[in-house]
């Protein structure tokens, strides 16, 4: 299988994930909001033989920082790709975009021609002036936690509902897609990532029904496939393109999986010259094996190792040693690397994290099952472990939060947050809607693996 890392950079400030796979020649590929660089898995593993492929998370989704405060613009989207490229070494890149990435690729191309040896917008939308209106005013409703966890229920329906209509406020026969009832394991997919971005998710949405891009695919200068599958929602714009230059086109397939092949036979036409640098090296967070990881601080290192359901980024702050915190596999924003019910394959996968860092020997900090994991590590490998400090964790076995039709398991993650803090080992003292917010989401992220987890630290695994 073709192996795709997961890197980080800082660009004007900003913290930006991007995915990369392949070598060779540059094709950048960038996602429709409100979801991150991950649903173009497909694209990057079917060009990867090819090229270079290099998917990062728009600003304000994934895991890239939001852009700073001001209006939601296509021309501050594409700006923003400029400064990625130019700390990436990139000069020359083909460009692939799919709604809203197709929305900041189109522009991108017509801004920076030097920069685009070949462009594939996937989705787009050509709007009279009144449907641009009814959308800008409806579509995006503020996204903003409730302490009872009721904005849950809220945007479980409002994703539901995009799969059933177009727009998804617009419940009405007119408005009915052509398609099956929507899959429940999609629908979670699609709200882990709608959660994540929160609030931004207007932003990147904004900008995509505010650009007008008629003009820039009449005047653009780079080879392009302007393209929409025909079981796209927005299919129905294909009949409403402009005139186009020479070596633009328009282009269609029958469904996505036929998309694939015309996208990627034009893409393999159109890649640049020159091979990709390697990505800069990044100290501050990164992914390694699988598994996430960030850094910081000073003096003596110190391990911390997080509790079931929990992510390195949500410990208390610890200001007096050099910290590593990794998301344990499976948990936060680590891959499944190692089963969670069997702790010496946990111990041996963060065992292999600290080699690959040059991890020379510390401190081990950890809370309930990560505590558990580091009294194994310590017995499996003692040169790493120079101590264990160990804390609290869950009391009782969480809540079973796999995906349920209604979405009732969102509301049973928020509780499972909540209570957290409510009972031992919590203080008693609630946190406000943002930090439960993000709680609830990595204890949905870990639902795959919690029951086997909790079962090998309360003694049945």
């Amino acid at each position: 299988m073709t192996k795709v890392e997961r890197h980080f950079i800082r660009v004007d400030g900003r913290l930006v994930h991007y995915r990369r796979a392949g070598s060779g020649p540059v094709l950048v590929a960038l996602h429709q909001s409100p979801r991150d660089s991950a649903e173009l898995l497909p694209l990057m593993r079917a060009m990867a033989p090819f090229a270079t492929v290099i998917a990062p998370d728009n600003p304000g989704f994934g895991l890239s920082d939001p852009l700073p405060d001001g209006p939601a613009t296509v021309d501050r989207f594409a700006d923003a790709l400029v400064a990625l490229l130019g700390a990436l070494g990139l000069e020359k890149v083909a460009l692939y975009g799919f709604h809203t990435g197709a929305c900041i690729a189109n522009r991108f191309a017509a801004l920076y021609p030097r920069l685009v040896s070949g462009l594939v917008v996937d989705g787009f939308l050509l709007m009279e002036e009144g449907e641009r209106a009814d959308l800008l005013a409806n579509y995006l409703p503020p996204l903003h936690p409730q302490w009872d966890g009721g904005h849950l229920a809220w945007a479980w329906h409002r994703i539901r509902d995009q799969g059933i209509f177009f727009p998804w406020y617009r419940r009405e026969p007119s408005a009915r897609l052509a398609r099956p009832k929507p899959d429940l394991a999609r629908i979670h997919e699609q709200i882990m990532e709608f959660l994540r971005a929160g609030d931004n998710y207007r932003t990147g949405y904004g900008a995509a029904l505010s650009y007008r891009p008629a003009d820039d695919m009449a005047a653009l200068t780079v080879p392009a496939l302007l393209f929409i599958a025909q079981d796209d929602p927005l299919v129905g714009y294909l009949s409403k393109l402009p005139a186009l230059p020479p070596g633009v086109a328009p282009g269609t397939a029958p469904d996505r999986e036929a998309a694939w092949t015309v996208i990627t036979d034009f893409l393999r036409r159109h890649l640049p010259d020159g091979d990709a640098p390697p990505p800069p090296a990044f100290a501050e967070r990164g992914v390694t094996g699988g598994i996430a990881w960030r850094t910081g601080g000073q003096r003596a290192p110190v391990l911390r190792l997080h509790d079931l359901g929990g992510a390195g980024g949500l410990l208390p702050p610890s200001a007096d040693s050099a910290w590593l915190a990794p998301d344990l596999p499976g948990m936060g924003d680590s891959d499944a690397v190692a089963d969670p019910g069997d702790l010496a394959a946990m111990a041996d996968a963060i065992a292999g994290l600290l080699a690959a860092r040059g991890w020379m020997g510390g401190a081990v900090e950890g809370w309930g099952y990560g505590a558990a994991v580091g009294a194994v590590l310590a017995d499996r490998h003692p040169a790493l472990v120079t101590g264990l400090t160990r804390h609290p964790g869950i009391g009782e076995a969480p809540a079973d939060l796999c995906p349920v039709e209604g979405g009732g398991h969102l509301l049973a993650a928020w509780q499972q947050a909540r209570d957290g803090h409510l009972f031992p080992p919590g203080d008693g003292i609630l946190p406000g809607p943002e930090r439960l917010q993000a709680e609830a989401w990595y204890w949905l992220k870990a639902a795959p693996i919690l029951a086997r987890g909790w079962s090998a630290v309360a003694g049945g695994g």
